[in-house]
């Protein structure tokens, strides 16, 4: 749901001649204290007929996993992983060698041995393969190991074949022992070693139908983009770039269309999606209302001290983090504050013109400096425009640019976050500086982050690459 917050007040102004004001940066306090008006006739309301709603922000919205999507997925993976198997077998066929070319090592055997090494070979049992070749040859016991791991071999590709048809919750822990079982001949037999990339990508798309199979297809036309940067990402280059296809609270599918083949790895899936993270502490969000006219008097958090003053003759006491709003006056009548500065400096008396004050202590006892904001909403890292209302005015920094907002009053903005329901008000004691625009990693939604001397920081999250290959846990 929409919120409707409101706007705090933020600063700067001018100071009369009486005395020359200082910029001074000012934290965002809390409201002083005002002493009554008295009875006030009724006044008009005004009807804000062109209010402005600034536009959304955009976000990928990735879908969830369809019931339909995901009988699709699984049965083209399924197609994918037999033609794969297929290819692998035929492969594997042409690494070993077959029953005449094991039975040329088998001279001066007798023919009982041999025959049962043919049987055992057929069988496709290892064990049966080492023990006949020993008792055939007791003193080529590194034969016999071979033999029995290549026999394994031919098995689990065996077994992989069936289990894709019958026992797909197998393929995982097949193909892992498929790997193994190849790691152990692949000294002795060069021609295995090349199948390492091939079933490297064979154990990817199998990684990939565990996930999408354990899914639980989702309800709505969106779904939230996971959290956190540790999520499974996987990438399918049968899925076009931009779309995202959530998986559950801890895997989503991307679109990697003209990639060579399926990748997995783990990482943010804001950043894999190319928005620009950002990993600092946001902007806090704002409730109150902001300051546009008149005159704000400050007596920032940071002064440590409080302040007794005068305004047109009426006595009022500020303590750090306070603030007190005076409206416009009418007929030209102006705003005096007077106060004592302190030690033996004397009295100060200022004529207020509209704007932001700000008491500060010092070494010539307090003194009341003028504030003017002028910040820069820092949007270089991304690749899409930023909507936002400043000053009642929907207004937008280009993608890859920037914009400078200033004003007399503290800079306050209303922004969507990007999922069309977080609509929220930021503002910043800035008197100066860059707040980039970026995606809170917490969440995946729009956000302003303060920058450290006027410093993009740069992201924590640990880096990733989707053409790296698959990364399967």
């Amino acid at each position: 749901m929409l919120r409707h917050l409101q706007l705090i007040a933020l600063l700067f102004a001018a100071i009369a001649p009486a005395e020359t004001a200082l910029a001074q940066k000012g934290a965002a306090p809390r409201f002083g204290w005002q002493p009554s008006q008295g009875n006030a006739a009724l006044r008009p309301n005004v009807l804000e007929a062109n209010k402005p709603v600034a536009m959304t922000n955009k976000i990928m919205q990735p879908v969830p996993l369809s019931a339909d999507s995901q009988r699709h997925a699984l049965a083209s993976i399924d197609k994918n992983v037999t033609s794969q198997l297929a290819a692998v077998a035929e492969k594997l066929k042409g690494a070993l060698p077959d029953e005449l070319a094991m039975l040329t090592k088998t001279s001066g055997w007798t023919t009982e041995d041999q025959q049962a090494l043919v049987g055992a070979l057929r069988a496709g049992n290892p064990t049966a393969v080492y023990e006949t070749w020993v008792k055939g040859n007791p003193r080529d016991i590194a034969g016999a190991e071979l033999a029995a791991h290549q026999a394994d071999a031919r098995r689990l590709i065996g077994r992989l074949s069936q289990d894709i048809e019958k026992n797909k919750a197998g393929l995982k822990q097949d193909v892992a022992d498929f790997d193994v079982a190849l790691s152990k001949i692949a000294g002795a037999t060069p021609a295995v070693a090349e199948l390492g990339p091939t079933v490297k990508n064979l154990k990817t798309w199998i990684e990939a139908r565990r996930l999408i199979e354990a899914a639980t297809p989702g309800k709505g036309p969106v779904a939230k983009l996971p959290n956190g940067n540790d999520v499974t990402l996987v990438f399918d280059p049968a899925l076009a770039r931009g779309v995202a296809i959530v998986l559950s609270d801890e895997a989503i599918l991307i679109g990697h269309e003209g990639d060579p083949a399926l990748t997995i790895t783990t990482g943010n899936a804001a950043e894999a999606l190319g928005l620009p993270i950002v990993t600092g502490t946001p902007l806090a969000e704002e409730e109150g209302v902001e300051v546009t006219d008149g005159v704000l008097l400050v007596n920032p958090a940071n002064s440590q001290g409080t302040l007794n003053y005068n305004i047109n003759g009426n006595h009022y006491v500020a303590e750090p983090g306070m603030t007190q709003k005076l409206a416009p006056r009418a007929n030209g009548r102006e705003w005096v504050v007077e106060f004592d500065r302190g030690a033996t400096f004397g009295s100060a008396t200022y004529k207020l013109a509209p704007g932001t004050y700000n008491f500060t202590p010092t070494d010539q006892g307090w003194q009341l400096y003028r504030q003017r904001y002028e910040v820069v909403l820092d949007n270089s890292q991304s690749d899409q425009e930023f909507n936002y209302i400043f000053r009642g005015e929907d207004q937008m920094v280009p993608a890859g640019g920037s914009r400078t907002l200033s004003s007399t009053y503290p800079i306050v903005v209303r922004f969507d976050r990007g999922n069309g329901s977080d609509f929220v008000t930021k503002s910043t004691s800035l008197a100066v500086g860059n707040l980039q625009i970026g995606v809170n990693p917490t969440d995946n939604l729009w956000d302003l982050f303060p920058t450290s001397a006027n410093h993009r920081e740069a992201s924590n999250l640990k880096p990733f690459d989707a053409d790296r290959g698959a990364s399967v846990k």
